[in-house]
Order: C-alpha cells, then sequence, then structure tokens
C-alpha cells in the first residue's frame, strides 16, 4: 500500500510541515479541529483506511514506531479561570510545546470556537523561555506571548507528555492532517520548561484522542472515514484532564 498521497484526490501540492490552523496562503479557508474519542481498535481502523491516501509526518522517530514525543506545559491564572471557563477566558488556550528531544519550544495561542481554530505561534531555543518571567525585550520574538501572559495573570499549572502518529496531505483549500494521541502522562508544572512527564498519571487510559484537522469543508477522505465508521465528535482536553487527575484546581 502507497503511503503516498493519492493524486486522484488531493491535485494539489501537499504542505506536510504546516498544521491547517497555522496555514496562512491565498485561500480565506477557516481553519478546523475536529475531535474524536476512540478506542484503540478504531483509531487503529481510521489509521488504516487513511495511509493509503495521506502521507506519514516527516517528523515521525522509527524508534516510536512511527510516533513523535510533545510535551505542552499550560498555563492559568491562580483562580484557574481557564479550566473553569470563566468569561474572557473561555475560548484561548496559552502552552509552550516541544517535540521531542528539540532545542527549541514553541510559544502558542489556540482560540477555538465550536470546531474553528486560530492559532498563532513562534519558536525560541530553550535557554530563552526565563524570558517570560523577567525583563522581555521588544524584539524578542515571544515578547507577544509574555505580554498576553502578564495581561491575563497567567501562570505555569501543568505539563502533559504524549505520543502523536500523524498522516499529512492536501487538497484544493490546502493542507491537511489527522492526528493519533496515545500514551498522555500528566504532572505539575514548576516553570515554562517542557520537561517530558514519563510517570505522572495516565490520562487517556485505553483512549485515543484523533484529530482532523483541514481547511473550509471536511474534504472526502475524512467524511468516507466518519461516516463509514459512524464516528461521533466528542470535546477532549488533555489540560483539563491533567488539572483533574493532578488534583489542582480541587474545590474551584
Amino acid at each position: 500500500m502507497s503511503l503516498l498521497p493519492n493524486p486522484d484526490v488531493f491535485r494539489h501540492p501537499p504542505a506536510p510541515h504546516v498544521s491547517p490552523g497555522l496555514y496562512r496562503g491565498e485561500t480565506e479557508a477557516p481553519a478546523f479541529e475536529v475531535k474524536y474519542l476512540l478506542t484503540k481498535a478504531e483509531a487503529r481502523e481510521v489509521e488504516r483506511r487513511l495511509r493509503g491516501r495521506l502521507a506519514p509526518d516527516p517528523n515521525a522517530d522509527p524508534a516510536l514506531g512511527g510516533a513523535y514525543r510533545v510535551t505542552s506545559v499550560y498555563f492559568d491564572t491562580p483562580a484557574f479561570d481557564v479550566f473553569h471557563k470563566s468569561d474572557g477566558y473561555r475560548r484561548r488556550k496559552y502552552r509552550v510545546r516541544r517535540y521531542g528531544g528539540a532545542p527549541t519550544a514553541f510559544l502558542e495561542r489556540k482560540a477555538k470556537r465550536q470546531q474553528q481554530v486560530r492559532k498563532r505561534r513562534v519558536a525560541v531555543p530553550l535557554a530563552e523561555l526565563p524570558k517570560l518571567t523577567g525583563e522581555i525585550p521588544a524584539e524578542w520574538p515571544g515578547a507577544w506571548f509574555a505580554a498576553q501572559l502578564a495581561k491575563r495573570q497567567l501562570e505555569p499549572v501543568c505539563r502533559v507528555s504524549y505520543e502523536r502518529v500523524a498522516l499529512v496531505g492536501a487538497c484544493p483549500e490546502g493542507p491537511i492532517r489527522v492526528t493519533f494521541d496515545r500514551n498522555a502522562h500528566g504532572g505539575p508544572a514548576a516553570g515554562a520548561e517542557p520537561e517530558s512527564v514519563a510517570d505522572g498519571p495516565r490520562l487517556l487510559g485505553d483512549e485515543v484522542i484523533t484529530e482532523f484537522k483541514f481547511l473550509g469543508a471536511m474534504p472526502a477522505a475524512f467524511k468516507e472515514v466518519v461516516e463509514g465508521l459512524r464516528l461521533n465528535p466528542k470535546s477532549v482536553s488533555k489540560y483539563r484532564r491533567c488539572v483533574e487527575a493532578v488534583g489542582l484546581a480541587v474545590g474551584g
């Protein structure tokens, strides 16, 4: 079975390094992320059906069976306004994300309304993360992120590590992507450094978070899988599960 995108379905060159939520092309199509909480068997079947039409993410680690490790530090207020979905904190999340053992991290803001998303992120060296709590040079690439943390009184709350398998391709509207997140563990965060969590509480058990990411209308390849397997979207947050598992917002 070929692992290259099917030219009959994807007639435009794929953009495998670009997530749809970060894509800035000629199209005005909005970005969507649709989540499903699947059993391991269901996730394997989704992956099997799509592997002939999409290509493996080029960042996949053969030592992890084609997955790669992701660690994120999530931010919230001392009153856990993001967790409690307080007014003004319902739709945006701020996090620092690291892929594997990379020497850089991404400062990310994710805004979501229903299934439509907008993302902004910038890469900075790990050694520069302490700047988030100190004097911020105006020319520093992460200055906008630090300013948002200060304005919204956000501080590091918890860390989440998991293994992700991703398949990528493109359709006329732009890049498309499907991800499978497994083996998630969480723990408290003492700072913004995204140090991997190896032995914290399990956040998924035998579940797999599967997410379809695309621009505009759902691509035919995704619709065929969703309809064929009768999948139903489900809202699930690794951040919220981590806060609950670690007991960070007890009594809030």
